[in-house]
């Protein structure tokens, strides 16, 4: 009778090993990724997080004492608030529109049309936006002086004869609108352009093949694939639009009187702490302002997916 032999403890031994060498492989991948990440983390909780959570503190203190909702309340029944919202609400709803079209259209224009000349264009889209912040502000000062500006006939046709003509009632939004895609969207060229070039090949030749027009794999290819970067560049245009403060500044020197020093929410929370020295309604404005800004991001980022994977996708 034949007799059944028992298994062969050499099967167990060998594949003993596997799991200790997984699990070293994962640990390393492990400590690498906490390697890249952990300046970033240095870097935003010291910049970032203990700052937000200082002025949070701060919003709660007057005179050196805890004030609980003082600083909130006061800062919200301040009436040049609305106006400020106002006029940041105005300049949004007007730049960032005209940003994203022209971003969109000069990128998509470059990738369409690829060789030398896309290299020496983005070069010209980008120039404008080396000179920022306040250099901007007094280059556009010149730029709407009919005096100085090379495009003094123009100002003149349009009856303008000074600086506080072209800055005054709504044409201020204008001329900041104007300046915003002026220094931004050279930027912000490049990267959706980047971006476009690392698109895989064969998806767009397979929607050449099937006769898509260009617009049509524009809008049903490209836009898709990229999208991701859009909502970055949404994101990351309303947080900086949202708190524009360097160019009304500027430019209200070129028109006494015309802008005032409130003008932008911004500003106001710098007159409360520079003019006023009350750093706790200044703090709760500057936390009011960051909360719009992580619901801004919150709603842009649900809506388009930015974050969702194939797995994501298909459920």
């Amino acid at each position: 009778m034949r007799t059944l032999s028992p298994p062969r403890p050499t099967t167990v031994a060998a594949a003993a090993p596997v799991a200790p060498r997984r699990h070293r492989r994962r640990g390393r991948s492990t400590a690498a990724v906490w390697i890249l990440v952990s300046p970033y983390a240095v870097f935003l909780t010291v910049f970032g997080l203990a700052p937000a959570g200082y002025a949070l503190w701060t919003s709660f203190v007057h005179d050196g004492s805890f004030s609980g909702l003082r600083n909130w309340a006061a800062v919200f029944d301040d009436y040049r608030l609305g106006e400020a919202a106002g006029n940041v609400t105005a300049y949004l709803l007007l730049w960032l529109p005209v940003l994203l079209l022209t971003v969109l259209s000069l990128a998509f224009t470059l990738h369409a049309r690829p060789g030398r000349a896309a290299g020496a264009l983005q070069l010209v889209y980008y120039l404008p936006g080396a000179v920022t912040g306040s250099a901007a502000a007094l280059l556009w000062l010149f730029m709407v002086s009919p005096d100085s500006s090379p495009f003094g006939p123009l100002l003149r046709l349009l009856d303008v004869r000074t600086a506080t003509d072209a800055l005054s009632g709504g044409s201020l939004i204008a001329v900041l609108a104007v300046m915003g895609v002026a220094v931004h969207a050279g930027g912000w060229i490049v990267v959706l352009y980047g971006a476009l070039t690392a698109l895989p090949k064969d998806v767009l030749e397979a929607a050449q093949v099937d006769g898509a027009s260009a617009w049509r794999t524009m809008w049903h290819v490209k836009l898709p694939m990229v999208r991701t970067y859009v909502a970055f560049v949404l994101i990351s245009s309303f947080a900086s639009g949202s708190q524009v403060f360097v160019e009304p500044t500027v430019l209200s020197t070129g028109a006494p009187g015309q802008i005032s020093p409130t003008w932008s929410v911004n500003q106001l929370a710098y007159v409360y702490a520079t003019q006023d020295g009350d750093f706790g309604k200044a703090a709760a404005l500057s936390l009011a302002m960051l909360a719009v800004g992580l619901l801004a991001a919150w709603i842009v980022i649900t809506r388009t997916r930015m974050y969702a994977t194939d797995t994501t996708k298909a459920g």
